[in-house]
């Protein structure tokens, strides 16, 4: 199968009730495609057929929750909403609003951006996805059902474009961001993003349009760069595409004067980092980039007035501005095969013969210019002369002299 089954098709199959044929075809696609193993595991209670050395056990628990009037707090684990109940783990509160990542069991679709945390309190293992965090109210908060701090290992990269982890990150995001307020009636724009949604649609959209070629990352920390920490810079992604390097960060303000710009060129140098990307989600969605060039002042032309450092891209979306230096810089598309069209085989001879013919008949042509009789005729001579000047070249992928051919062909 080249597409996901719907569906209701699963259902049948769960239910029995899928024709034999179909059923197999089914059973094929499940053993390649871990989403849809998730989707029947869910449809029938139990776990999933999964290959060998790749089980994903259905955990059997009841975890009572506690008192309704109880108060969230950092790494507490909450049942969010109400018929349609998702679990999530308290990263921050800030008066009537709390940033939440979702929670699932699902540790065998962890990425590279989820931790997987062993001991919890469903004594089976979870799987958190921080990089999803984000604001909601919290009234959506119904039920507090443990703590649980987060440590553990990291699940594997995502592959590319097609990896069925990106629907599933997908639908943990439309799920959390479901339980935000709606704007009151007449209100204006909708607030800006947090850093922690502008890095996770950022990932999910370089990953989704660049290809396998483009290694979008989440940047966790500054490590010592202090300079960095000290401007309260938020870091969230690093891009890789075929050696260009890209570093984004969220600021308060952007890069504004001269302690701004010396933390920007510590970030570039330590990180061995192509260009920035500077983002204030707090005041607008478009970002900056910077590379080493712009991070300094330069000297405008033909004034020759002194210029201070300027962004080599400005007025895009984070997404658009980062598509756009690695256009420019990566070659990555000049460099990725034909998606699409048959290929068919070339025949080096073919291409000798046209190339020769054309190009005598251009000489040929030619000749008409000249008012010398012998040159004229020389040029002239050359009508027809396709096949053999086709056979000279030839000799070049035989391992003889082109020259030779050639000389020899003059002196016929």
């Amino acid at each position: 199968m080249t597409s996901h089954p719907l569906d209701v098709d699963l259902a049948d199959l769960v239910d029995g009730v899928l024709g034999a044929a179909r059923a197999t075809e089914l059973e094929a696609h499940l053993d390649e495609c871990l989403l849809c193993r998730l989707k029947r595991r869910r449809l029938e209670g139990t776990p999933a057929p999964a290959p060998a050395g790749r089980p994903l056990p259905a955990p059997a628990f009841e975890v009572a929750a506690t008192e309704a009037g109880a108060e969230p707090s950092v790494d507490d684990l909450w049942l969010a909403g109400g018929d349609d109940r998702l679990l999530v783990l308290v990263r921050g509160v800030a008066g009537d609003r709390v940033t939440a990542a979702p929670v699932t069991f699902d540790v065998a679709a962890a990425d590279e951006e989820t931790v997987i945390v062993e001991e919890s309190p469903f004594r089976t293992a979870v799987a958190v996805h921080p990089a999803l965090a984000m604001e909601i109210p919290r009234t959506a908060l119904t039920a507090k059902v443990g703590v649980l701090p987060v440590a553990g290992s990291h699940g594997t990269a995502i592959t590319g474009p097609s990896d069925p982890r990106i629907e599933i990150r997908q639908h943990l995001a439309d799920r959390l961001a479901g339980f935000a307020e709606p704007p009151p009636p007449g209100a204006g724009e909708a607030p800006p993003s947090r850093p922690e949604q502008v890095r996770s649609s950022l990932i999910a959209d370089l990953r989704s349009m660049r290809g396998r070629a483009c290694a979008a990352r989440a940047l966790d920390g500054w490590g010592d760069l202090v300079l960095a920490e000290q401007r309260g810079w938020v870091p969230l992604v690093t891009v890789d595409e075929v050696g260009v390097v890209l570093v984004a960060f969220d600021t308060p303000h952007g890069l504004e004067d001269e302690l701004d710009f010396d933390a920007a060129r510590s970030v570039l140098t330590r990180l061995n980092a192509s260009a920035l990307v500077v983002l204030t989600s707090e005041l607008g969605e478009t970002a900056d980039v910077f590379d080493a060039a712009a991070l300094h002042a330069g000297i405008d032309m033909p004034s020759g007035t002194h210029s201070p450092p300027r962004p080599l891209i400005s007025g895009l979306v984070a997404f658009d501005a980062v598509a756009k230096f690695l256009d420019q810089h990566s070659g990555a598309r000049a460099m990725s095969a034909p998606t699409r069209g048959p290929v068919e085989r070339v025949e080096v001879a073919d291409v000798l013969r046209e190339a020769a013919a054309a190009a005598a008949a251009d000489l040929a042509r030619q000749g008409a210019r000249f008012k010398i009789a012998p040159k004229r005729r020389g040029y002239e001579s050359l009508a027809g002369a396709d096949e053999a000047i086709a056979a000279a070249l030839a000799t070049a992928f035989e391992g003889g002299s082109v020259v030779d051919k050639l000389q020899g062909l003059a002196g016929e």
